[in-house]
């Protein structure tokens, strides 16, 4: 039965053309006069026309897809070009061009532009623009273009189907951010500092007196068997920013917005030279270990241009062995709960949690006991001082 169909979707236009001239032929030879014979000559060069533009074969040398800008962000319009070159001068009436995509969004954004219906003539090269209006973030394929060349009264069509395969990767929107540095907390003491100091225990550069508070692995018992004075090893101090961002992928209304939040986050804290690295949390955990120059921070914006929301999402960090020398974590999310607190006062001794939510969430009672966590309401509309006013002295 589909051989059938098929076999009929091909010669239709051919069987129609034939027949218009079938009846046209005998409609001049029965009724003869004038008017008549004057129908059929009218009519029998446009179905000659269409005779032979069924077996003349048309074929598409190349088709070329232009997209402007090349680096496309959440919001922004898109202008695209598609030039089409055909192999023939067959003078065609005219042409349908359509684009042939597998994504939801482009074909729900409002095209603006020219027509796509062409008129072809003896050209064989034309172009096709058009500008899809605000595209949302996301990965958006295109998978082809299908063209159907027509006669003067669309008696014969021929459509022909040209895979030309590309990925629009629209970019989550960032948003300026006053950067302050992170302040962590020592290991000893009440001190705030902006910068957590990390040791370098591999190497010991020298020796000094022993100060109360050093730690016992650092003292140099060679030396104290020598002279029987205290002394402790001498290590290169290294100031680090060392953070640890979070995202957590799960489902929510204020999905873009969390996205947003964390894409200014990134971007915020690696030009103001921290060290930082990222996850996204969710049923596929994606790790970015360190994020310190442009090109890994464009690998995070490509993921977090493609990552979608996930549903019933548990927050899984817990057996990641990156996360151990962290000095500090950021978690970005829309809801707060008493296994996420758990989670988060097992894992990290200082963290800081910004719910994306239009309204101040309602703090479970367990939040009270983690005094290591704190809870910072952002407002998707406005956070571009949220480091200096979480993280001022």
């Amino acid at each position: 039965m589909k051989k059938w169909r098929a076999l009929f979707e091909k010669s239709k236009h051919f069987l129609l053309v034939t027949l218009l001239m079938l009846i046209t032929f005998c409609y001049a030879m029965f009724q003869g006069g004038f008017v008549s014979w004057f129908v059929f000559f009218t009519v029998s060069p446009f179905l000659l026309y269409a005779f032979i533009f069924l077996l003349v074969r048309e074929e598409i040398v190349g088709v070329e897809r232009k997209i402007e800008p090349s680096h496309v962000v959440s919001g922004q319009s898109v202008k695209v070009t598609i030039s089409i070159e055909r192999k023939t001068r067959f003078p065609f009436a005219y042409m349908m061009m359509e684009e042939l995509v597998n994504s939801e969004p482009l074909v729900q954004a409002k095209v603006q532009g020219t027509s796509n219906i062409k008129f072809v003539g003896f050209g064989k090269k034309f172009n096709w623009n058009y500008t899809l209006e605000s595209l949302p973030r996301g990965e958006h394929q295109y998978l082809g273009v299908s063209i159907v060349f027509s006669d003067f009264f669309g008696w014969a069509k021929k459509r022909t189907v040209i895979e030309k395969e590309q990925i629009v990767l629209v970019y989550p929107r960032v948003r300026e951010m006053a950067y302050a540095a992170l302040q962590t907390k020592f290991d000893m003491g009440t001190m705030m500092s902006p910068y957590s100091v990390v040791k370098d225990t591999s190497m010991a550069v020298g020796l000094r007196e022993y100060v109360p508070g050093d730690r016992f692995s650092w003292i140099h018992w060679k030396s104290f068997a020598k002279t029987q004075t205290l002394q402790s090893k001498e290590f290169e101090d290294r100031q680090s920013q060392e953070i640890l961002l979070v995202m957590h992928a799960g489902t929510s209304p204020l999905f873009e917005e969390k996205v947003e939040l964390a894409a200014s986050m990134l971007q915020t804290i690696v030009r103001g030279r921290g060290d930082i690295s990222f996850v996204s949390s969710g049923a596929n955990t994606k790790v970015f270990p360190l994020v310190q120059s442009e090109k890994q921070l464009d690998q995070v914006m490509h993921h977090l241009a493609a990552i979608k929301p996930i549903g019933n999402a548990e927050f899984q960090l817990r057996y990641q062995q990156s996360f151990k020398q962290i000095a500090s974590l950021l978690l970005v999310t829309n809801d707060v709960s008493d296994e996420l607190l758990h989670s988060l006062a097992n894992m990290a001794k200082y963290c800081i949690c910004f719910v994306v939510a239009e309204q101040p969430p309602k703090l479970p009672e367990i939040a009270k006991r983690y005094k290591q966590i704190q809870i910072v309401h952002v407002d998707p509309t406005d956070y571009y001082h949220l480091f200096t006013e979480v993280m001022k002295p």
